[in-house]
This record gives structure tokens, C-alpha cells and sequence, in this order.
């Protein structure tokens, strides 16, 4: 297994792709120093009353798991494309041990860039606000949690990228459904009367992140709910993923 983890994570940092992805979530650093610029503008202009930055990590919360989720699909559309997974699984003859290896270098990566994007994204968001009561401190309840939960839900989107594309086996056709998924509930909200369009706008990975660590009024589910809620989403994505790969032709 540790062979197959190894020659696995040799693929992925030779795609170009995924500096391309990693270089992408920059952007992410961009919109929250633009955002929080703009609510520590109308602060000193009005005064309190407006929405406040906070870690700055909601402010462009929807961009890492869309981002992350891309370096999933990248790790083995590319393979369908060229043709290379019949090599990749004639060497390794179980399927199920492929798309895991995969699961779990995809997951490692995208944690580890996650949290320090998060890390970035809430150091810049302090750094605008400056001295301004509308940013958030390590001492205050759950930021610290919010800021260290941030890279599992960054691993959690690139796992169901990589189940997406194992299940579609078309780059273009995973992308567009790891953009069209998560707009699914924001959509559906619109139409469902209380409690249900809470329900419903809780299950996206961002807000579940949140939930996850117990920031107040991030949605309508607790610590352990949301944890559960995005364990299935892993074990959803690579259930799909297997059952995919291993119940037909390649």
C-alpha cells in the first residue's frame, strides 16, 4: 500500500495541473484582503453596524473547496484522458486499493495547503483590519478551531473531486459538476419554507467546516453532525469511486 501511496504521490506532483490549482487558491488571499479593505472602509466611514471580517475566512469560503476539489479530479481524469489507467491498473491489480491511495494523497495534500491558505487567508484579513473591533483574535470562542478545522474540509472537497471524476471519467464533465453540486443547496433554499432551507444550506463542505467547529451561527447543525455529515461525504465519494472503477470496462 505504502508503493502504491508513493508512486501515487509522484503522479500528482508531476501534473502540472496541480501547481496550476495550488497557485489558483492565492486568489482566495486576494478577495478576502479585498473584502475586508472594503468593510474596514465603510467602518470608518459609519461606524459599527456593518458585517464584520471576523477570521476573514468567510469571506471567500466558497473558492478552496472548488479549488481543492479540481486537484481531486485532476489526479485521475488526466489518466482516463491519455489512456494510462489501463497501465496504472494493470500493475495494481486491485482497484479499490488505487482509488484509496489516491483518496489519501489527494486528502494529505490538500489538508496540509488548506491549512496554511487558511492560516494566510486569516493573517491578511487581520492585518487590513488592523486595530479596527470588527476582526477576530485567536482568544476569542472557536476562531482558533475554525481557522485549524479549515484544511479537513479542503481534504474532504478533493476527495469528492477524485470520486466525481473516477464516476464521470471526463475532466470537463467533473468540473462542471464539482462547481453545480455545491450551488445545489444555496438553490434549493430559496424554495424550502423553516427550518429546511437551514437544514439544507448547512451541508455545503464550507458551512459544515464551520459547524464543525462550533462557530456561532454558522448553521443549523452541531460538532458532531457536521463531522459525521462530511465523513460520508469521503465514504460516499469513494464508495461511488469504487464501485465505478471496478463494474466496468476502463
Amino acid at each position: 500500500m505504502m508503493d502504491i501511496v508513493a508512486s501515487e504521490w509522484v503522479k500528482l506532483r508531476s501534473l502540472r495541473a496541480t501547481y496550476y490549482v495550488l497557485a489558483s487558491t492565492l486568489s482566495a488571499l486576494v478577495l478576502t484582503g479585498f473584502a475586508a479593505y472594503s468593510i474596514s472602509r465603510y467602518f470608518d466611514t459609519n461606524g459599527p453596524g456593518g458585517d464584520p471580517v471576523g477570521t476573514g475566512l468567510g469571506l471567500s469560503s466558497d473558492i478552496p473547496p472548488v479549488l481543492f476539489g479540481m486537484l481531486g479530479v485532476f489526479a485521475i481524469s488526466g489518466e482516463y484522458t491519455t489512456g494510462m489507467i489501463r497501465l496504472t491498473l494493470t500493475t495494481v491489480r486491485s482497484r479499490w486499493t488505487l482509488l484509496l491511495a489516491k483518496a489519501v494523497v489527494v486528502a494529505a495534500v490538500a489538508a496540509v495547503a488548506g491549512q496554511a491558505l487558511a492560516l494566510a487567508t486569516y493573517v491578511t484579513a487581520q492585518a487590513v483590519v488592523g486595530g479596527r473591533p470588527i476582526g477576530a483574535s485567536f482568544a476569542e470562542h472557536a476562531v482558533l478551531t475554525e481557522v485549524l478545522t479549515t484544511g479537513a474540509g479542503c481534504a474532504v472537497a478533493a476527495v469528492v473531486g477524485l470520486g466525481l471524476a473516477t464516476v464521470l471519467r471526463s475532466t470537463p464533465a467533473a468540473l462542471i459538476a464539482l462547481v453545480v453540486l455545491p450551488l445545489s443547496p444555496a438553490v434549493l433554499e430559496r424554495f424550502l419554507p423553516a427550518p429546511w432551507n437551514d437544514w439544507i444550506s448547512s451541508l455545503t463542505i464550507p458551512s459544515l467546516t464551520r459547524q464543525l467547529a462550533a462557530v456561532p451561527d454558522a448553521g443549523a447543525l452541531g460538532p458532531a453532525t457536521a463531522a459525521a455529515i462530511l465523513m460520508g461525504y469521503v465514504v460516499a465519494s469513494l464508495l461511488l469511486g469504487a464501485l465505478a472503477i471496478n463494474h466496468r470496462d476502463v
